[in-house]
């Protein structure tokens, strides 16, 4: 069966998506900003947006339950990055649809609405933020660019003194601060989402 979406669920994909796009356009530019990316190494500006961004987008999900709701609602945000000042970024703009596509992954994994459902999807949008820049190295500059980041690798693990284990360790710390990330935002979209829609209840 086809997921038919109403007048009222293309408004409220609307709504979403733009408020998701506006914090991208306004907040996320300030933030990139002030903190360049070699100030911020181990969460990044793109992480921050991601958790932020998935926090709009499955709070969406709520008022839309329905299959392929936060996949519209990023398609909404990149299409809003493309008419910004700053132009068409395809990197950027293909990070949101994939971020969308696995938090819908995670919510078809979960089965049913919950919180622990809106975590998981959270986890899994987030999550890509660690492994987007090297799916972009791969595919703007080739395979060839994975033995240079290995070769950094290697090279940072003997400058500091340490084994290669040490250095794995690091980057368990980089996923498990996104994991923790995504985690959070989407509790917190669950808990907002309910809030206002019990606020909305009250007041019709």
């Amino acid at each position: 069966m086809k997921t038919r979406f109403t007048t009222r669920d293309l408004v409220y994909i609307a709504v979403f998506g733009a408020l998701w796009g506006v914090l991208e356009i306004t907040f996320g530019s300030y933030l990139h900003l002030i903190f360049p990316p070699v100030t911020t190494p181990l969460v990044g500006v793109g992480t921050i947006m991601a958790a932020v961004g998935m926090v709009v987008a499955l709070m969406g999900r709520l008022f839309v339950p329905k299959t392929g709701s936060v996949l519209m609602i990023g398609v909404v945000v990149a299409i809003l990055k493309a008419l910004s000042i700053g132009g068409v970024k395809l990197p950027a703009m293909l990070a949101i649809i994939i971020e969308c596509l696995l938090a819908e992954l995670g919510l078809l994994l979960a089965r049913r609405p919950s919180r622990g459902g809106f975590m998981l999807a959270g986890c899994l949008a987030v999550l890509w933020t660690f492994f987007h820049k090297f799916f972009a190295s791969y595919v703007f500059l080739g395979r060839g660019i994975y033995d240079v980041y290995l070769g950094m690798l290697k090279a940072g693990s003997e400058a500091l003194g340490v084994g290669m284990g040490y250095a794995l360790a690091i980057v368990a710390v980089y996923l498990l601060v996104r994991i923790v990330a995504g985690g959070l935002a989407g509790w917190l979209a669950w808990d907002l989402g309910k809030a206002v829609q019990a606020r909305l209840a009250e007041t019709q």
